[in-house]
């Protein structure tokens, strides 16, 4: 059985009888529906496996901190964090049923990873409450796409080699940290992929949100590597001309309001890594951006 988490939110109080921050307003989360609900995965075995540096299970944790003292006042719920394992593939099953525990109430999971693997158990978990064709958006600077043991750099060759009813787009690949083999990989499987370059120079995010339309669901999916290591520091592959602040935060802005969007992610904050927690105050305000843009859950 899985073992779950729960995070004990604090921070600063102006006043003890008015609640406007998040600490004071976030409830555990127990069937509610039509509600946002934060989820948690510790892991960073797939990073290990990806020979990558470790350090992003304290993620989910750190994360929470920044975001705590947030002022809101709209329903927010907490379900905890799975905490996974040496077995990965078990751990990802897990984050998975957990998922669509808030999937069955109508209710739309935003979670704070871990390692990238934690897309994986996403997808598992979006793949068992929403059935037609499937689009995943994945904001990061690498394909993901390797054909070998799982870690997290293969989840999207997993989930493309097994499930003919999804689609693959990708925006902000950094060149070079894609090898050929990635790229004719991604050719093979129709992902639709777009440089950093052409995000900042052409209309391609514009072009990928009309063609979202066109599925039964959408799941996004951001992984803090994409950004500039200026802005956050702390992953285990820095991008020194990643997404700018600015940029990612209207990014993000921009999917949070379609209407088949079913969940969200946030990937690959290393805590250990960082520098002045940048890169967990960057994934909390990214977070806090996706919560305050999205009309409706």
């Amino acid at each position: 059985m899985a073992q779950i988490e729960k995070y004990n939110y604090q921070g600063r109080t102006d006043n003890e009888s008015v609640h406007e921050r998040i600490h004071q307003i976030i409830k555990e989360y127990k069937q509610e529906e039509n509600v946002p609900v934060i989820a948690g995965f510790s892991s960073d075995e797939g990073i290990r496996r990806n020979k990558g540096t470790a350090g992003a299970a304290e993620g989910p944790f750190k994360v929470r901190e920044k975001m705590a003292s947030y002022a809101y006042t709209k329903p927010l719920y907490d379900i905890g964090t799975v905490i996974g394992t040496e077995d990965l593939e078990q751990s990802q099953k897990d984050l998975g049923n957990v998922i669509y525990d808030i999937y069955k109430n109508n209710s739309f999971p935003v979670i704070i990873g871990g390692g990238h693997e934690t897309f994986y158990g996403h997808y598992l978990g979006a793949r068992k409450a929403f059935k037609g064709k499937l689009a995943i958006v994945n904001l990061d600077a690498h394909f993901d796409l390797r054909n070998e043991r799982p870690s997290s750099g293969t989840m999207f060759y997993q989930i493309l080699s097994s499930d003919e009813q999804v689609d693959y787009y990708c925006l902000g690949l950094q060149p070079q940290g894609n090898t050929q083999t990635l790229y004719d990989t991604a050719d093979e499987f129709n992902v639709k992929y777009h440089s950093i370059d052409e995000v900042r120079q052409t209309d391609a995010v514009n072009e990928v949100i009309d063609a979202l339309s066109d599925y039964d669901a959408v799941v996004l999916t951001l992984c803090m590597d994409s950004l500039q290591q200026a802005a956050a520091p702390g992953v285990s592959a820095p991008s020194p001309n990643g997404y700018t602040a600015e940029e990612i935060h209207d990014l993000i802005a921009k999917f949070a309001v379609l209407d088949n969007l079913k969940s969200f992610d946030v990937s690959e904050v290393s805590p250990p890594l960082d520098i002045e927690n940048r890169t967990s105050a960057m994934a909390a305000s990214i977070i806090y951006k996706f919560l305050t843009s999205r009309k409706v859950f």
